[in-house]
């Protein structure tokens, strides 16, 4: 798992106040929606860059410090207009590395239990 995708420490401290279930529940939870988060062809950028906007807290507060920014610098190029399109990609791929992350986090909790 790669640390700027996803921030053990930042997770375990979370932990540390919301306990180790709740956790995973939240970010099971959180996996699981940012799966499909920017999918589709045919939507406005005001849709993605609301997207965005639900994301850059979320992603933030469970570790994923680079899909926050990531999400801040989308909602801040869709508001002020222009062609997002490269940006959009971007996102999509970033989305998929650390759902992959999110998962290898998963799996190795579960082995270590």
């Amino acid at each position: 798992m790669s640390q700027s995708l996803v921030d053990r420490a930042a997770l375990d401290e979370l932990a540390g106040v919301i306990g180790t279930e709740k956790l995973a529940r939240l970010l099971d939870r959180f996996t699981t929606s940012l799966t499909t988060a920017f999918d589709g062809a045919d939507r406005a950028e005001a849709d993605y860059a609301r997207e965005a906007h639900t994301l850059v807290s979320m992603s933030g507060m469970l570790g994923c410090a680079d899909l926050s920014q990531a999400c801040r610098d989308f909602e801040q190029s869709a508001k002020l207009g222009g062609d997002v399109t490269a940006r959009l990609a971007v996102l999509r791929s970033l989305r998929d590395r650390t759902v992959a992350a999110l998962r290898d986090l998963r799996e190795d909790t579960q082995a270590a239990r």
